[in-house]
């Protein structure tokens, strides 16, 4: 049994830890206004764990495609 709690307790913290890493990305993204970072945040913790891996791919993709559209500036 005390195995099951230990097991259960490092889950629970990487899940509450995965969500911290992502509510700082969203606050520190310059892709999304005040009121956007606000609602991604409650996403986040609302729907724990399934909100913050809904932000992260939203994030992480909307990175990306201002990377790409940055790089083609860039080339001219």
């Amino acid at each position: 049994m005390e195995r099951a709690v230990v097991i259960g307790a490092i889950l629970i913290l990487a899940a509450v830890l995965f969500q911290v890493f992502v509510t700082v990305r969203v606050f520190r993204s310059r892709l999304y206004e005040t009121s956007q970072k606000s609602a991604q945040a409650k996403l986040i913790w609302l729907l724990p764990v399934l909100g913050a891996v809904i932000a992260f791919s939203v994030l992480t993709s909307e990175e990306q495609a201002e990377r790409r559209a940055s790089n083609r500036e860039l080339r001219g």
